[in-house]
């Protein structure tokens, strides 16, 4: 008993309006490639940022490919500070009048957890500020180190974003705010 083989027909031989795959775009190729590269900016802002699905609802995809648009003409820093472009531009974006102090405060959560893990300094923690919003944040490298000292007054903020190096001496440990560049 002989097996027969199915005949394949050969690519140039097709009808030539016949598409391999009538469901996906004509370049879908390009859309594959586009979402691989993206990808890890997306989980960036998202995963650490989930609030800021709320100013887009309900995938933020709009909110994304404009902030993506301004990073490839800005190129923000992608060190711990890339959470903070993020901030500044939502703050000069359409999207000012809608952010909250729970995203602003989320976005600097994000900037200093970036901090806390990358930094080889001998600082101890980290202060942020931001002048648009009544708020400062503080994250520590060793699990709360200095946080229960109280916070005490300080100085207004002269940069739209600052930050400080804190000490292992807790608050006292500050010195004065250091801009972050842009």
């Amino acid at each position: 008993m002989q097996l027969c083989k199915p005949r394949v027909m050969p690519a140039h031989k097709r009808v030539a309006r016949e598409m391999i795959f009538p469901d996906y775009p004509s370049n879908a190729r390009s859309f594959i490639a586009l979402d691989g590269k993206l990808l890890p900016y997306w989980h960036l802002l998202f995963d650490l940022c989930p609030s800021l699905l709320k100013l887009d609802p309900p995938e933020g995809l709009t909110l994304f490919r404009r902030f993506m648009t301004w990073a490839y003409r800005h190129q923000p820093a992608q060190d711990w500070t890339f959470h903070i472009s993020v901030c500044r531009w939502l703050l000069e974006s359409e999207y000012a009048s809608k952010v909250t102090d729970e995203q602003v405060e989320s976005l600097l959560s994000a900037a200093a957890a970036r901090w806390v893990n990358h930094d080889q300094s001998s600082a101890q923690g980290i202060l942020l500020a931001c002048r648009d919003r009544p708020m400062t944040w503080v994250d520590w490298k060793h699990n709360g180190a200095g946080l229960s000292e109280v916070i005490e007054v300080l100085p207004p903020a002269r940069f739209d974003f600052a930050w400080a190096p804190l000490r292992r001496s807790g608050m006292a440990g500050f010195s004065r705010w250091l801009r972050i560049a842009q």
